[in-house]
């Protein structure tokens, strides 16, 4: 049996969330923590969580075996102010922390699935038509004539920032067959859920604010 040593570990709101990679060898770890430092933040990452929008702080932790001459590690609070970090297990200690996230997920309606973002503008960037791209409630909708597609978020918020990021990297690409329109009037509703209907979606659930 494999005893593993080190640890790299993923905290949301200081509760350890994770283990993104554990190894018995110093080495190995370290290799895996260099790169994973270098990695870039998807666009679109969890901010909240619940009906009641709770923000989430993520941090990365490399943890270490504890010992006498371990150094104290330190991270800062919403107000910059420095605090010592320690793992539960006296055994245990954080040898490096950073701020991290963790990537939000898209409900994709026609797969059924749910999909990163990069895979949704996977799709979106293949289109070569006059496209509209609009929000309702907490849904993205991309329009080409008659053929609709929806992704779903946990909520309106979610859906609205969503839509900024994704017209900012349309437009960035210098994609000009997109048409954006965040909030739909109420006669344009009414034929949207009628048309999504037609289609076999239920009215009931294109009115769901939020999804959890």
């Amino acid at each position: 049996m494999i005893n593993h040593k080190y640890f790299i570990i993923l905290f949301c709101n200081r509760r350890k969330k994770k283990v993104i990679h554990k190894s018995a060898k110093r080495s190995t770890i370290m290799d895996v923590w260099r790169e994973i430092r270098t990695q870039k933040q998807p666009p679109y990452v969890k901010l909240n969580s619940g009906k009641k929008r709770t923000p989430l702080t993520y941090e990365l932790a490399l943890v270490y075996p504890n010992n006498r001459w371990a150094v104290k590690t330190y991270s800062k609070d919403e107000l910059g102010r420095n605090f010592e970090v320690k793992m539960k297990d006296e055994k245990q200690r954080i040898k490096d922390i950073i701020p991290f996230w963790e990537e939000e997920l898209i409900y994709d309606y026609e797969s059924k699935k749910r999909i990163r973002y990069h895979q949704m503008m996977q799709y979106i960037s293949t289109i070569t038509e006059i496209g509209q791209i609009f929000t309702l409630n907490n849904k993205l909708f991309v329009q080409v004539e008659n053929n609709i597609r929806l992704f779903g978020n946990k909520n309106i918020d979610d859906t609205n920032r969503l839509f900024d990021i994704v017209r900012e990297e349309l437009v960035k690409k210098k994609k000009t067959n997109f048409i954006f329109v965040k909030d739909i009037t109420t006669h344009q509703r009414i034929l949207l859920y009628d048309l999504l209907e037609s289609k076999g979606y239920k009215r009931t659930e294109l009115f769901r604010h939020y999804s959890y």
